[in-house]
């Protein structure tokens, strides 16, 4: 039996190595389900006994402040990441949004005081009324395009959201002339930068609750809904669902779309927190975003995520950035913890798919 188990490449042999006996314990099992929370307890615990200052009211809420925006787009992320795809043009779409919307929303004459680069862009000084709307139009028609290339052409989902994100990054420099516009009225940025007074000098950002209401919407849609259950279904095995009689490409084409439509809400969320649109207004969140939702338990082969999970992602990710900055630490070991990060979740998401075969 043993040698007809040796020559048989189809019969599992995960019991005989040591990483596969550990990813099939009951260990693991208690671990993988609660991994996030626990190292986000063990990263609060760090910074509250080494970094001064780190558990001030004031500081705890300033996470608060700087996370909504990347939470969109690690939500947006868990949309596509669920079905089994990817979305690299999650962070250029949401530029391509912000630069839109401060294009539309300047007024037709700005004057700044400086060099000749800084002078009129030619706004268009639309209401708030309209550009929200477009704004979030176009998103979501970049999502469903990324999603129509990848089921109706077949196209491999990698690189066309990689082509996608360089063409919008383009189209982005070219709305905006490669210039910074910071006349956005305060009616657009109400939600992104209002803060409800609580005590003398502690200030709570709407822009919290208005995340935590996304992301319960994105509860409900995952566990009680029937297109929460085929984005499992389609990301756990494809083939099956379509013999379930799932339409597979429709739900894929209506992630991306969703996907879309998020970063929209985070573009709006961004620039009304900073007051300004440009081309860079968030360089170097894609892979943050990646790493916040594999981290918190968003597999990278699909069929697996949660709400819940991108919450602690999110907040682990703000954690640690909020404790690096007020100690004064240098930005490139910013980077050099993000890394840590990143491997750290593909490694456990390497441990959780071998678990899941071995059942």
């Amino acid at each position: 039996m043993a040698h007809k188990e040796a020559a048989n490449p189809r019969l599992p042999r995960l019991s005989r190595r040591p990483w596969d006996r550990w990813a099939s314990s009951r260990w693991f099992y208690i671990l993988d389900q609660n991994f996030v929370w626990v190292l986000l307890a063990l990263v609060v615990l760090v910074a509250a006994t080494s970094v001064q200052g780190f558990l001030i009211p004031q500081n705890l809420l300033n996470i608060g402040v700087a996370v909504p925006f990347l939470g969109c787009l690690v939500l947006a992320q868990a949309f596509v990441l669920i079905t089994g795809n990817f979305d690299l043009s999650t962070e250029a779409n949401l530029v391509l949004g912000a630069v839109l919307a401060g294009v539309m929303i300047s007024p037709p004459n700005i004057v700044g005081a400086g060099t000749a680069g800084q002078l009129t862009l030619g706004g268009f000084g639309y209401p708030t009324i309209l550009v929200v709307p477009v704004m979030l139009a176009t998103c979501t028609l970049v999502g469903v395009a990324n999603g129509l290339m990848v089921v109706k052409l077949r196209m491999n989902n990698f690189m066309v959201t990689l082509g996608m994100s360089i063409f919008l990054a383009g189209m982005s420099l070219i709305i905006s002339g490669g210039r910074q516009v910071t006349t956005i009225p305060d009616d657009f940025r109400f939600l992104g930068a209002t803060q409800i007074p609580l005590a003398s000098n502690l200030k709570f950002p709407i822009s919290v609750l208005f995340l935590l209401l996304l992301l319960a919407v994105a509860h409900v849609t995952f566990t009680r809904t029937i297109f929460g259950r085929s984005l499992y279904a389609v990301g756990s095995n494809r083939r099956a669902a379509r013999a379930a009689g799932i339409d597979t490409g429709r739900v894929i084409i209506g992630a991306y779309a969703i996907s879309g439509f998020i970063c929209g809400i985070g573009a709006w969320l961004l620039v009304g927190r900073l007051g300004a649109s440009s081309p860079g207004i968030s360089s170097g969140a894609l892979f943050i975003s990646f790493a916040a939702a594999v981290i918190g338990g968003v597999s990278l082969f699909g069929g697996r995520g949660s709400a819940t999970g991108v919450l602690g992602g999110l907040l682990l990710i703000g954690v640690i950035t909020n404790a690096l900055n007020i100690a004064n630490i240098s930005g490139s070991y910013t980077q050099v913890a993000y890394g840590l990060i990143i491997l750290s979740a593909v490694f456990v998401d390497g441990l959780r798919s071998r678990r899941i075969r071995a059942e």
